[in-house]
């Protein structure tokens, strides 16, 4: 089972969490990449392509390497292992590591999703097939919409943890929840009127 195998090898845990952190970064720069080149013609988001606050500069810089990207992943994977040490070999509790990978993973995860779907999009406006006029999405839209998403998959998680009972599904339940309530209250705080 995947559950035992994250806990008795943390180093994969830190690999998979890791990979999955890098490759979200490298996506959106993909994404803002093909959003540059045409579909920004097509498509406004009412401020940066990125919605997380601390990655927006880079990101609408393009950046390929970012010292604050470097710092939040060696966070990352340095708290995956102080976590799994302190809840594996201390306390001898796997699921509050259990409970953080799938936090960090389904998270992700959905993400991911998102990127997917804006890297289809974004190429068919770049290449203008399908897509004619443009959509000017207000800030606050943008962030609710992708509040509404989060949420959807917290909701997702939470009835595979009622099927799984796993407490990789709960942490990915919480992150998402988290996460799209943190988007919601940026919703709110960029002007929504609803």
């Amino acid at each position: 089972m995947i559950e035992q195998l994250l806990i008795q090898q943390v180093w994969l845990a830190a690999v998979i969490c890791g990979g999955t952190y890098i490759s979200d970064y490298y996506l959106t720069l993909y994404t803002a990449r093909l959003y540059q080149a045409k579909a920004k013609m097509h498509f406004s988001f009412g401020g940066s392509l990125e919605l997380t606050p601390y990655y927006q500069t880079d990101v609408d810089q393009l950046r390929r390497w970012s010292p604050r990207f470097g710092l939040a992943l060696l966070l990352l994977v340095g708290g995956i292992v102080s976590v799994w040490w302190l809840s594996i070999r201390w306390l001898n509790q796997p699921a509050f590591f259990l409970f953080l990978v799938g936090a960090l993973l389904l998270r992700e995860a959905a993400i991911h999703m998102r990127h997917i779907r804006n890297i289809v999009l974004f190429r068919y406006a770049r290449d203008t097939e399908g897509v004619k006029g443009q959509v000017e999405y207000s800030r606050w839209l943008t962030f609710k919409l992708s509040a509404v998403e989060l949420f959807s998959f917290a909701l997702l998680f939470l009835l595979c943890t009622l099927l799984a009972r796993s407490w990789l599904f709960v942490g990915g339940t919480v992150a998402c929840a988290i996460t799209g309530y943190q988007h919601w209250q940026l919703a709110r705080k960029a002007g929504s009127t609803t």
